[in-house]
């Protein structure tokens, strides 16, 4: 069933909107969004920061060269100072495999930024559809309270003539005015709302807040393609909040074995020329070893290190256990509130409308009474907006799924046999 058919059926009367004829789409947004958000400039910034650190971590500490002009004093006042230059040059080497375990912390980090900015971008889309959604929403209740406006001043004209052919009362013109501009403020209410709803999503594109924006269209009424289980296997593989916690327990594994290491000793080599003014030149070769003698330092960082591989596997049981929650809570949300809008459509809507059809048609004709003609039309201006409530919900709910998942759940079925291809062949890597 065609769902604006119900309400074009209502009366035949056409409204042009303020904000015109323009029609406004999701993907569009989304891109606008991608590109434009600052929140999503910043999160990608800062991944592309970690990433570049992790090759400055591999390479080894600088060397030091030094140049020394030396002036030595003779015991006679008539000889001259002698001069002796030394060229001097230090190479660091720490001991073999801290080099190693700091790229790979910086490795970590760069995932775990990486997760951060992924997270960052499917927030703000869910913001975005959010509003995109309370657009749709509040431009269908729009419809409805302007068309009710219409409604209501020609069942006011109707009560007036009712009353001056002395067929009526004057309790139903009243009742209709008071109607009528109890309408009224609906209607600017939620040209208002509509108004703030404009607001928040130009901000959300980084665009002027005054910007106008066309009509959004209706989530789609669809059932999700995959069942639960398969998307919360599917939240597990891809959730970027659950991976950013993955990624922080490799990450406190790399430290912890890079503390270990603080107990080995570090090297160093070392080569020095000297030349004096007499012709006279030397040279020095040396190697040194720093060695940790205070060994409460390296033994409270391996303690520190241990505690946060703990603290960090805990968090991640949390956060997967948060997600697999709000997955299965948000596939329970999308079946109700789909199940109520196609109950809508179906029966209760139609019902509605029949009924106040009937009632009008009875009033026109003298036969009815007014209070059932207003009864009727607020039923069914009630159950239009719970059932545009249940279509919002629906896309609501929707959006919050894909957040948790990290992926479209629409794209379920395919997400997980890419994931299963990936596995194999990872597999086959490794053999």
């Amino acid at each position: 069933m065609k769902r604006f058919l119900l309400v074009a059926g209502l009366w035949s009367c056409t409204l042009s909107l303020s904000w015109g004829d323009a029609v406004l789409t999701l993907p569009d947004l989304l891109r606008k969004a991608r590109e434009q958000n600052p929140d999503i400039q910043a999160a990608e910034r800062a991944w592309k920061v970690q990433r570049a650190q992790t090759g400055a971590a591999s390479a080894w500490p600088d060397p030091t060269v030094s140049f020394i002009d030396e002036r030595f004093p003779h015991g006679s006042s008539d000889a001259p100072p002698e001069k002796i230059q030394h060229y001097r040059i230090e190479q660091p080497i720490p001991f073999p495999g801290k080099i190693t375990q700091d790229t790979d912390m910086k490795r970590h980090e760069a995932l775990i930024a990486e997760a951060a900015y992924r997270v960052r971008v499917l927030d703000v889309f869910n913001d975005v559809k959010m509003r995109y959604f309370q657009l749709y929403l509040t431009d269908e209740k729009i419809k409805l309270a302007a068309q009710a406006v219409e409604v209501m001043r020609s069942a006011l004209g109707t009560a007036q003539g009712r009353l001056a052919a002395n067929q009526g009362g004057a309790s139903d013109v009243f009742m209709a005015q008071g109607e009528l501009r109890l309408m009224e403020n609906q209607l600017f209410e939620q040209q208002q709302q509509r108004t703030l709803i404009v607001i928040e999503l130009n901000t959300l594109l980084n665009q002027p807040t005054e910007t106008p924006l066309g009509a959004a269209q209706a989530p789609a009424l669809r059932d999700v393609p995959a069942t639960r289980a398969e998307i919360q296997t599917l939240a597990e593989r891809n959730a970027p909040l659950y991976l950013s916690a993955l990624h922080e327990t490799n990450h406190s594994k790399a430290m912890q074995k890079r503390q270990r290491l603080e107990y080995a000793p570090d090297f160093g080599i070392m080569y020095e020329y000297e030349k004096a003014d007499m012709g006279d030149s030397g040279r020095q070769i040396g190697v040194s070893m720093t060695f940790p003698l205070w060994f409460q330092r390296p033994w409270g960082l391996n303690q520190s290190a241990e505690e946060h591989v703990l603290e960090a596997q805990a968090n991640a049981q949390a956060m997967k256990n948060m997600v697999l929650k709000m997955v299965g809570t948000e596939y329970t949300e999308i079946q109700t509130h789909l199940r109520l809008a196609r109950n809508y459509e179906s029966d209760i809507l139609p019902a509605a409308l029949a009924n106040l059809r009937v009632t009008r048609q009875s009033y026109a004709a003298g036969q009815g009474d007014f209070l059932r003609l207003l009864e009727a039309f607020r039923t069914w201006i009630e159950r239009h907006n719970e059932y545009q409530e249940q279509v919002y919900h629906t896309g609501e709910h929707w959006s919050e799924l894909e957040r948790w998942v990290g992926v479209d759940p629409s794209q379920a079925k395919e997400a997980l046999e890419q994931t299963k291809w990936d596995k194999l062949e990872n597999g086959h890597a490794h053999q």
